[in-house]
C-alpha cells in the first residue's frame, strides 16, 4: 500500500517537473474519446474539448479561403478602379494633343501622346492588367451654331481580366455612337465637340477683329481721300465730279491677287503703291495682320486653316464695295463666299 503511494507520489512528482510529460497528458486529454482515466467526466469534457478545437480548426480554415476569395475580390475591384481612372487620363491626354499639337486630328495611336510629351507617367501605356489599350478614330462633320465642322471622335477602352478585346473598332459616327464595352472590357468615349466650341468663339472673336481693322483701314482712307476731292477747284485729277462735286470711287480695302476684276481702280497714293497681298499664302496673310495692328498668328484659324482675303469679292468696277475673308485648308474658300 505504501509502496503504491510512493509509485502515485512519485508519478506526480514526474509529471511536475517532465513538461513533455504534461504536455502529452494534456494532447491526450483533447483528442482521446474516451479517456483511461479515472474520471468519466474528465473523460468526457476532455473530448467535446477535443472536438471544438477540430471543429474551429475548420472553421477556420472555411474563413482563411473565403479570406482569399475577398482578398482576390478587392485586387480585382481595384484594378478596375485604377483602369477606369487611367483611361480617363489618356482621355485628358487626347485632348491636350488635339489642341496643341493634332491641331485638326487626333493621333494616330496612343504612343504619340508620351511622345509628344501630352503624356508622361509611362506605366499609363497598359491597363492594370499588363495589356495595351485599345484605341480607334473617326472624324464627323456636324454644324455647330450653323458653322459646318470637323468633330474629332475615338474609343480607348482595357481588354480587361481575360486579356481579350471584346469591344468593336470605330469607323464611322454610326459606330461611336452605338459602341459599348464588350464582355469584361471597359473603356470611354471621347469626342472634340468641347474643343470645337471653344474653338468656334475663337474663331468667330478674331474673324471679327480682322473685319473691324479692314473697315476702320478703308472708312480712314476714303475719308482722307473724300476731304481731298470736296477742295473745290483745287481737286485732283482722279476726283470724280458728280453733279457738280466731286468725290472718290476708288477701292480702299488692301489690295490682294484675288481680286482680277477689270477696270477696278485702287487708290494709288494709298493702295496700288503697297503691297499686294498673296491670299491664302500664309507668310503674306501674317503680313497683311501685322500691317492692320494685329497678331501675325491671326493669319490662321483655331484649326489651322490659312486666312484668304478678296477686296472685291462681287467683282464691281464701282462703290460700293464688299470685302471678305474666310480661311483654307487648301481650296478657295473665297468661291463659297460669293455664292
Amino acid at each position: 500500500m505504501n509502496q503504491k503511494r510512493q509509485n502515485q507520489g512519485m508519478t506526480k512528482m514526474k509529471s511536475k517537473t517532465n513538461p513533455a510529460l504534461r504536455l502529452s497528458k494534456l494532447w491526450q486529454g483533447l483528442c482521446k474519446w474516451p479517456m483511461n482515466d479515472e474520471s468519466g467526466i474528465t473523460s468526457q469534457q476532455g473530448a467535446m474539448f477535443g472536438m471544438d478545437a477540430r471543429i474551429a480548426l475548420i472553421v477556420a480554415a472555411i474563413l482563411t479561403a473565403a479570406g482569399g476569395v475577398t482578398i482576390m475580390s478587392r485586387l480585382e475591384s481595384s484594378k478596375v478602379q485604377a483602369a477606369e481612372m487611367q483611361v480617363e487620363v489618356l482621355k485628358e491626354g487626347l485632348t491636350r494633343y488635339y489642341q496643341a499639337v493634332g491641331i485638326n486630328t487626333l493621333p494616330a495611336s496612343l504612343d504619340e501622346l508620351f511622345r509628344a510629351g501630352n503624356l508622361t507617367d509611362p506605366s499609363l501605356k497598359r491597363d492594370p492588367w499588363g495589356n495595351p489599350w485599345e484605341y480607334s478614330r473617326t472624324t464627323t462633320t456636324v454644324r455647330i451654331e450653323d458653322t459646318p465642322i470637323t468633330m474629332q471622335l475615338a474609343v480607348i477602352s482595357s481588354r480587361g481580366k481575360n486579356a481579350i478585346g471584346e469591344s468593336a473598332q470605330i469607323n464611322s459616327e454610326n459606330d461611336f455612337n452605338a459602341w459599348v464595352a464588350g464582355g469584361d472590357d471597359l473603356g470611354t468615349k471621347y469626342t472634340s465637340r468641347d474643343v470645337e466650341m471653344q474653338r468656334l468663339q475663337e474663331y468667330r472673336a478674331r474673324a471679327q477683329l480682322i473685319i473691324d481693322k479692314l473697315e476702320a483701314m478703308e472708312s480712314a482712307s476714303f475719308l482722307e481721300a473724300q476731304n481731298t476731292c470736296s477742295a473745290g477747284a483745287g481737286a485732283p485729277e482722279w476726283c470724280t465730279n458728280i453733279d457738280g462735286k466731286n468725290y472718290t470711287l476708288f477701292n480702299y480695302y488692301p489690295k490682294s491677287d484675288s481680286d482680277d476684276t477689270t477696270g477696278v481702280v485702287y487708290y494709288s497714293d494709298k493702295i496700288l503703291s503697297q503691297k499686294i497681298y498673296a491670299s491664302g499664302n500664309l507668310a503674306e496673310m501674317q503680313q497683311l495682320m501685322i500691317d492692320l495692328g494685329l497678331p501675325s498668328s491671326y493669319a490662321t484659324d483655331p484649326w489651322g486653316r490659312v486666312l484668304m482675303f478678296s477686296p472685291n469679292v462681287t467683282g464691281r468696277t464701282d462703290p460700293p464695295f464688299s470685302a471678305s475673308l474666310c480661311f483654307s485648308s487648301g481650296e478657295n474658300c473665297l468661291a463659297r463666299a460669293v455664292n
